[in-house]
């Protein structure tokens, strides 16, 4: 059974939700929701997003993190980069991303992107951001990624971009 926008909520993390009993998996992924998240959005590094369900508020089904970061216009494809100047370019870190395990393959990562991506166009409106990039933990969430639109940068790193535009909010 997949889940679909009606079943979830989408909110940032508070103090009322439950961060120890998430498990995703990946002990990095785990230990950062439990230990660091909430330090983050405190010190304005990190903004964190937490799903829940409509009748449970408290319980975290899987979350991700924004934050502002840049990227070098020469790692961009050429024609992307061909549109853009020559100096770091303005972009959304979508640095985290991970569904409770009790929930893999039922859709939520893509319910979490695609809100991300509009949360991203909404902050696009005010602030310039013209792609938004990941860091994808491992060769699953490089497939993931790809399967959802994003292409690799050209660099030392794994990380991944979308060119932000109307059409990349249906993604």
């Amino acid at each position: 059974m997949r889940l679909d926008n009606g079943s979830i909520v989408i909110e940032p993390l508070a103090a009322h939700h439950d961060r120890a009993s998430f498990r995703c998996g990946n002990e990095a992924l785990d230990r950062y929701i439990r230990e660091q998240a909430g330090q983050d959005t405190r010190r304005s590094v990190a903004r964190v997003f937490v799903a829940v369900s409509v009748d449970d508020r408290d319980r975290l089904l899987g979350f991700f993190t924004l934050s502002a970061t840049s990227v070098t216009a020469s790692h961009l494809p050429p024609e992307v980069a061909k549109r853009l100047p020559r100096h770091p370019v303005p972009a959304a870190l979508l640095g985290r991303l991970a569904v409770d395990h009790s929930l893999a393959r039922r859709g939520l990562g893509g319910i979490l992107l695609a809100d991300a991506v509009k949360r991203t166009l909404a902050a696009a409106q005010t602030v310039a951001i013209a792609v938004i990039v990941v860091d994808p933990i491992d060769a699953a969430a490089q497939s993931f990624y790809s399967a959802h639109g994003f292409r690799s940068l050209d660099g030392p790193e794994r990380r991944m971009f979308l060119t932000l535009s109307a059409r990349s909010a249906e993604s």
